[in-house]
C-alpha cells in the first residue's frame, strides 16, 4: 500500500476503536454483521434528496427489503424564475428587503419568506445584519420586531459570542506569555470587573507607556503589583493573575472536569458576568457558556488527564465547532445559506449571489475514493456535471416551492467582477437590472393574541391520577398551554444526552443515597455519633447499594472514569450537606418518600414527599431535595412559589398529617442549603421565612391550588404568565407567542 493507504487505514481503525469504546455506531464504517439490528426497524422517510447515496440503496436492499424510502415529491405547478443583476451586495440585500417588506404590508400577517444565500463571505450572520440594517432602513430598530420579523439559520460560532469569547480569552492568560493587546482587550470587556472605567483606561494608559508588546507572567504580575498602590485596577488584575495561574498550577495534570471547575473558579474570581440587569438573550449566552464546560468536563470518558495548556486547547476546540442559536419566536423572514430543498412551501423565495463561481459548487471529488466510483454513484462532488445536475435540480425544488421566485447576483464585490449563473433555458440576457427601491415602512405586526381554550377533561374521565404530579401543577401556574400541551396532548420534551449524567439522572442519584443514608441513621443523635472514618464508610455503602440496584438508568454501563467521577462527586456533596444536618436543632427523620395523593376524590394527583422530620415537640419539617440551588421562596407572601410545598402542605394536612414547616433542601456542590416558610414557634433554621398565621396561609394555599386544578381540568390554555417559562420552553414550534425579549420590552 502507499503511504496514503496505510495513513488512512490507520485513521479508520482508530475512529473504529473510538467508536466501540464509546458504545457508538460509525454507520458509514460498519461491517453488514454490525447492522443487522436495522431489520427490526422501520424504515426511514427520506425528503430532501434527489437520490438515496449509496449507503441508503444499500440498507434499503439489505434490511427493509427494497421499500421506498425517498418520500414522493408534491406535484405542484412550477413558478418561473425572475432574473436579476444589482450593482452591488448591499444594493441587492436592499432591494431583496424592499420586496420581502411588500410581500408583507400585501398579506395577513400569515405569510412566510425564505431568502438564501449563496454567498460565503461576508458570514450569514454578518448578512444577516446587513439584511436587517436595510428592513430597519424606516427607524423601527427594535430587538423585539427584530425577532419577529427576521431568523438567521444555523446560529453563531461561539467564538463569535463577546461573552465566550471573553472567557477564552481569559483562560488563554494561563500560557507563559502575555501579549499585551490580550490585556487591553482584558480590560475593556464588559464582562470582568477589575475596576472603574477610569481606573481601567489608566492602567491600560500605564502599560502603552511601558511600550512591551510581549509580557513573561511573572515580570507582569510584578510590574503590576509595583504600581498597584497608586492604581487599584492594576492590583486587582495582578491577583486575579496569581488566582488563575494557582488554578491552571506548573505541570499539573488533571481531568477535563476538574479543570473545568478550575476554569470556572478562575472566572469568577474576575467577577466575570456578574452585572446587574442583564438581559434574556445575554443569560441565555451565559448558559451556553455552561453548557461549553460540561461538554469539556464530559470529555473525562475518552481522555487521559490533561496539563493547562492541552485543556485549554480542547476547550478552545469545541468552542470554535460550536455554535449557540438564540431562542426566538416564528419569524416572518427566514435567511440561511443551504441551497437544496426547503421542503416546505413559502410564499415567497429569493436567491442571492448566484454568480457563475458559487453556483453550481465547483467539484472537490474525494481523494480517497476513485473518482469513476464517486461519478457511478452519482456523488455531486465528482464532477462539474454532477454539480450542474445537482444546481438543475435544486432550482426545480424552489420553482415548486414557491408561487414566487426570484434569482439574483452582485456584479461587483469590491474589485471582482461578476458574471451570473446559467439557468437552464436562460439567456445571460434575460438577467435584467434590477431597480432601486423606493422607502417602504415596516409592517404593523401585532403579537399573535393569547385566547387558546382547550377542551374540558370530561367528568367521567375526572376519576382518576392525573399524570406529572406536582409538575403539571408547577407548569399549569407558569403557562397553561404547555400544560395542556405536554400533559394532556403528551407533547413532552425530547429527553437529554450526555456523555456524562444528565441532571435527572444526577438528581435520582442523590435521592437514592440520601434515602438509604437516613433509613440506616433515623435521626441527627446517631448523625452526631459517627466518626469521619464511619461516615466515609457509610456513604461508600449507601453509594454502591444505589449504583446496584439499577434506580439510575444506563448506570451499569459508565465508563471507569464517569463511574469514578461521579462517586467522588457525590460523596463530596453529601458529605457537605451532613455538615449542615449537623447544626440544626435535634430532629428524628420519621418519613422517607412518603406516597400519597391530592385531593381525596376526583381528578388527583399522585405525590412524593422527600423526607419529613420530627423536630422534638416543635412540629415537623417537611424536607423536598432539590439538585442545584434552592429555588426563590414568596409563599410567606401568598404566592405559589415554590409550588411543590405549598402542595405537600395542603395534601398532608387533607389526611390529618400537617406540618408546621417546609423547606428545598438545595442539594448542590458548593453550598448546600434550606429555602422556605415555617410557623413562628418552629426552631430559627436558616433560609426559612417565617409565617404569622401558618393556618390561614395554608388556607389560602389550598384555595389557590384548587383554582389551578380546576383551570387545567377546563382546558385552560393561555399562554405564559411567566415570561421566564417561555425562555427553555421545548414547544416553540407549537406556541403562537413571539420572542422571550418581545414579552420583556412589552412589560417594560
Amino acid at each position: 500500500m502507499s503511504d496514503e493507504e496505510q495513513l488512512l487505514l490507520q485513521a479508520l481503525t482508530e475512529v473504529r476503536r473510538r467508536a466501540a469504546a464509546r458504545g457508538l455506531l460509525a454507520l458509514r464504517l460498519a461491517p453488514p454483521e454490525a447492522l443487522e439490528f436495522l431489520r427490526d426497524v422501520p424504515p426511514p422517510g427520506i425528503v430532501g434528496e434527489p437520490r438515496l447515496t449509496a449507503l441508503q440503496a444499500a440498507l434499503q436492499q439489505q434490511c427493509w427489503n427494497a421499500a421506498p424510502l425517498l418520500l414522493q415529491q408534491p406535484a405542484v405547478g412550477r413558478s418561473t424564475a425572475q432574473l436579476r443583476r444589482y450593482t452591488s451586495l448591499e444594493a441587492e440585500l436592499a432591494a431583496c428587503a424592499h420586496w420581502c417588506l411588500e410581500r408583507l404590508h400585501c398579506g395577513d400577517g400569515t405569510q412566510r419568506l425564505l431568502v438564501l444565500s449563496a454567498c460565503t463571505e461576508p458570514s450569514l450572520a454578518i448578512q444577516g445584519e446587513l439584511l436587517w440594517r436595510q428592513l430597519a432602513g424606516s427607524g423601527h430598530d427594535s430587538q423585539t420586531l427584530r425577532n419577529h420579523l427576521l431568523a438567521v439559520e444555523g446560529g453563531t460560532p461561539l467564538p463569535a459570542i463577546g461573552l465566550i469569547a471573553a472567557a477564552l480569552l481569559a483562560l488563554e492568560f494561563l500560557a507563559p506569555q502575555i501579549d499585551t493587546e490580550h490585556v487591553f482587550a482584558l480590560l475593556r470587556s464588559p464582562y470582568f470587573q477589575f475596576g472603574s472605567e477610569t481606573e481601567l483606561w489608566k492602567l491600560q494608559s500605564r502599560l502603552e507607556r511601558w511600550g512591551l508588546a510581549r509580557w513573561e507572567v511573572g515580570s507582569l504580575q510584578e510590574a503590576l503589583d509595583g504600581v498597584a498602590p497608586q492604581d487599584p485596577a492594576a492590583g486587582r488584575l495582578a491577583a486575579w493573575l496569581r488566582v488563575l495561574r494557582e488554578a491552571g498550577g506548573s505541570g499539573l495534570r488533571l481531568s477535563a472536569s476538574e479543570w473545568a471547575q478550575r476554569f470556572n473558579h478562575a472566572l469568577a474570581a474576575a467577577g466575570f458576568n456578574q452585572r446587574s440587569g442583564v438581559d434574556s438573550r445575554e443569560q441565555q449566552r451565559f448558559e451556553r457558556w455552561g453548557e461549553l464546560l460540561d461538554e469539556f468536563a464530559s470529555l473525562d470518558a475518552v481522555l487521559a488527564p490533561l496539563d493547562a495548556s492541552e485543556a485549554r486547547t480542547r476547550l478552545q476546540s469545541l468552542a470554535t465547532a460550536g455554535r449557540h442559536q438564540a431562542a426566538s419566536g416564528d419569524a416572518a423572514i427566514t435567511l440561511g445559506s443551504e441551497l437544496g430543498d426547503p421542503v416546505v412551501d413559502y410564499d415567497g423565495i429569493w436567491v442571492l449571489g448566484l454568480t457563475e463561481t458559487r453556483w453550481p459548487a465547483p467539484p472537490r471529488p474525494d481523494a480517497y475514493v476513485a473518482v469513476q466510483e464517486q461519478r457511478a454513484q452519482h456523488w455531486p462532488e465528482a464532477s462539474a456535471a454532477a454539480r450542474r445536475a445537482q444546481a438543475d435540480w435544486a432550482l426545480s425544488r424552489w420553482q415548486q416551492r414557491t408561487s414566487e421566485l426570484i434569482l439574483s447576483y452582485p456584479e461587483m464585490e469590491a474589485d471582482l467582477h461578476h458574471r451570473p449563473s446559467p439557468v437552464p433555458g436562460k439567456p445571460a440576457a434575460e438577467w435584467i437590472t434590477g431597480t432601486a427601491p423606493t422607502t417602504v415602512s415596516l409592517p404593523d405586526l401585532a403579537v399573535p393574541g393569547e385566547d387558546q381554550q382547550f377542551p374540558a377533561v370530561s367528568e367521567a374521565a375526572q376519576d382518576r391520577v392525573l399524570p406529572g404530579g406536582s409538575e403539571c401543577l408547577r407548569i399549569q401556574q407558569q403557562c397553561a398551554f404547555r400544560a395542556q400541551a405536554q400533559w394532556r396532548l403528551q407533547a413532552m420534551a425530547p429527553p437529554a444526552l450526555s456523555d456524562g449524567l444528565t441532571p435527572s439522572q444526577r438528581g435520582t442519584l442523590l435521592h437514592a443515597v440520601l434515602q438509604g443514608l437516613w433509613g440506616e441513621l433515623q435521626d441527627q443523635q446517631h448523625l452526631l455519633a459517627l466518626t469521619p472514618q464511619a461516615e466515609q464508610r457509610l456513604l461508600e455503602k449507601h453509594w454502591q447499594a444505589a449504583i446496584t440496584s439499577g434506580v439510575v438508568a444506563g448506570s451499569r454501563w459508565w465508563p471507569p472514569g464517569l463511574r469514578q467521577r461521579e462517586r467522588e462527586r457525590t460523596l463530596q456533596v453529601v458529605g457537605r450537606l451532613l455538615v449542615l444536618e449537623r447544626a440544626r436543632a435535634p430532629f428524628t427523620v420519621m418519613a422517607r418518600e412518603l406516597s400519597l395523593q391530592w385531593p381525596a376524590s376526583g381528578a388527583r394527583l399522585k405525590l412524593r414527599i422527600d423526607r419529613i422530620d420530627d423536630l422534638a415537640g416543635h412540629g415537623r419539617l417537611l424536607i423536598d431535595y432539590k439538585s442545584g440551588a434552592a429555588a426563590r421562596t414568596l409563599l410567606h407572601e401568598g404566592a405559589l412559589e415554590p409550588l411543590q410545598l405549598a402542595l405537600y402542605i395542603t395534601a398532608l394536612a387533607a389526611r390529618g398529617d400537617p406540618v408546621s414547616s417546609a423547606a428545598l433542601l438545595g442539594v448542590q456542590p458548593d453550598a448546600p442549603a434550606f429555602s422556605g416558610v415555617a410557623a413562628p414557634d418552629i426552631p430559627a433554621l436558616p433560609g426559612l421565612k417565617p409565617v404569622a398565621d401558618w393556618n390561614a396561609m395554608a388556607a389560602q394555599w389550598q384555595q389557590q391550588l384548587l383554582q389551578l386544578l380546576a383551570a387545567h381540568l377546563d382546558g385552560s390554555g393561555l399562554l405564559a404568565c411567566d415570561h421566564a417559562a417561555c425562555r427553555y420552553c421545548h414547544l416553540p414550534a407549537l406556541c403562537r407567542r413571539a420572542a422571550v425579549e418581545d414579552l420583556e420590552d412589552a412589560d417594560e
